[in-house]
C-alpha cells in the first residue's frame, strides 16, 4: 500500500472514530439503549457471577503517566508508524508455569505458550489482525513478567488450566472443541507462527503489554490504577467498545451486602452508623472515567480496591441508592490499562492491521520483529 493510500485510509478510519466518539460523548442515552437491547446473559448478570482473567503488572521505578488529553492518537492522524527493531527472542525458548489448578509446574515453548493463551483470551472469529496484536501482546506480557525475576512457586507466572486462565493444555482443547479442534488450533497455530517473538519494547527493553476485554470509551492510564510506574501504559480514546456486547452492566446489593463486603479489607476502620445513602461519598473520576477513590464509611478506598472489593467488572461506575439497595452502573470489563480488546476486534473491522492496533494502544513503544 503506498503512504498516500495509506493515509487515506487512516483519515477515514480516523473520520469513523470521530463520529463514533461524538455519539458516544453526547448521546449516553442512546449508547446505554443499545448496550441493553445488544447485552447477552453475561452483560446483565452481576460480577459476582462473572470472572475474567487481567494481567497484573510488576512495579517500576515510579515515572510521571500521562493524562489522556495529552496521549498521542497513534496512527490515527496519519503519521507512519515506528520503524521496528530487531529481536533476539528465539522460538526454542520456554516458559515455566506455575498451574494453580493441578498444582503442577510446567516448562512450555514459546510457541506453545502462544496458542494456548491465545486460546483462553481471545474468541478465534475475531479478525485474524485482532488475534495477532493479541499474540504479540500476550508473548510481550509474559517475556515481562520472565525478565522481571520474580517468581511464583518456582515459575516465571501462575496460570488456572482448569478454568482457562492463562494456558491451557491442548487435550483441554480438543475436549472443548471436539469435531472443530483441527480447524481451531490450525488457526492458532497460523497466529503464533507469524508472530512469535515480536514484542513490544521500551527504551530497549521488554515493556509491560497489559490488556483487557473492554474499556468505558477510553483506556486508563496504568498510574490512576496501579500508582507511579509504567509511564508508557498511556489513555486513548476507545469509543468503538461502548457498542460491545457486555459493555454495560448492573450489580445490585443490599447494605448488608456492602458492610460483609467491606470486612474484606479488615485493616480498613469503616464506619457505617451514618445513613445508608451516605455511606459512599466523594467519588473522584480520572479524565478517562474511571474511579480514581471514592470514601465508602469514612474511609477512602481507590477505584481499583472497590472494583475488587465487589467483584465489579471495571472501576468506571455510577452508584445509584433507592428502597435499601445501591445499584452499581458499570461501563468497560477490565482494568482498562493497556490494549481493549474488544477495541483491536473494531479496528481489525476497519481495516487496520495488527501493528497499527499495537501503535495506537500502546503509543510510543517499538515493535520488535
Amino acid at each position: 500500500m503506498s503512504n498516500k493510500t495509506r493515509g487515506t485510509h487512516f483519515k477515514r478510519l480516523l473520520l469513523s472514530f470521530l463520529v463514533l466518539y461524538t455519539a458516544y460523548s453526547l448521546i449516553p442515552t442512546a449508547v446505554y439503549a443499545i448496550g441493553q437491547m445488544g447485552s447477552s446473559d453475561a452483560s446483565t448478570k452481576t460480577n459476582r457471577e462473572a470472572s475474567a482473567s487481567e494481567p497484573e503488572p510488576y512495579s517500576r521505578a515510579p515515572q510521571d503517566s500521562p493524562s489522556p488529553e495529552n496521549s498521542s492518537p497513534a496512527f490515527l492522524d496519519g503519521r507512519r508508524l515506528p520503524a521496528p527493531v530487531s529481536s533476539t527472542a528465539s522460538k526454542n525458548s520456554f516458559f515455566t508455569v506455575y498451574d494453580a489448578g493441578t498444582k503442577q509446574l510446567l516448562k512450555v515453548s514459546e510457541q506453545e505458550f502462544l496458542v494456548s493463551a491465545l486460546a483462553c483470551e481471545m474468541d478465534l472469529s475475531a479478525p485474524e489482525e485482532a488475534l495477532k496484536a493479541q499474540a504479540v501482546a500476550i508473548y510481550t506480557l509474559y517475556s515481562y513478567k520472565r525478565a522481571s525475576g520474580e517468581k511464583v512457586n518456582g515459575a516465571d507466572f501462575a496460570c488456572d488450566s482448569e478454568s482457562w486462565l492463562v494456558y491451557v493444555p491442548k487435550e483441554a482443547m480438543q475436549e472443548r472443541w471436539g469435531e472443530n479442534f483441527e480447524e481451531y488450533y490450525a488457526v492458532l497455530e497460523a497466529i503464533a507462527e507469524d508472530v512469535c517473538g515480536q514484542q513490544l519494547m521500551i527504551n530497549g527493553r521488554t515493556a509491560c503489554a497489559t490488556y483487557f476485554a473492554i474499556s468505558a470509551g477510553n483506556t486508563e492510564t496504568a498510574e490512576n490504577v496501579w500508582g507511579p510506574g509504567l509511564a508508557y501504559l498511556q489513555a486513548v480514546a476507545s469509543p468503538g467498545d461502548a457498542f460491545c456486547d457486555g459493555y454495560l452492566s448492573e450489580a445490585v446489593f443490599s447494605a448488608d451486602e456492602i458492610r460483609d463486603a467491606a470486612g474484606q479489607l479488615a485493616e480498613k476502620n469503616f464506619d457505617f452508623s451514618g445513613p445508608e445513602e451516605d455511606w459512599f461519598q466523594n467519588q473522584e473520576r480520572s479524565p478517562s472515567g474511571y474511579t480514581k477513590s471514592i470514601q465508602l464509611g469514612g474511609v477512602t478506598l481507590t477505584g481499583a480496591e472497590l472494583r475488587s472489593m465487589l467483584s465489579l467488572r471495571s472501576a468506571c461506575l455510577e452508584i445509584s441508592y433507592a428502597d435499601g439497595s445501591y445499584t452499581f452502573t458499570v461501563r468497560g470489563w477490565g482494568h482498562g490499562v493497556g490494549m481493549s480488546q474488544a477495541g483491536a476486534v473494531f479496528l481489525a473491522r476497519q481495516g487496520a492491521d495488527y501493528r497499527e492496533i499495537l501503535n495506537y494502544y500502546y503509543p510510543g513503544l517499538s515493535l520488535s520483529i
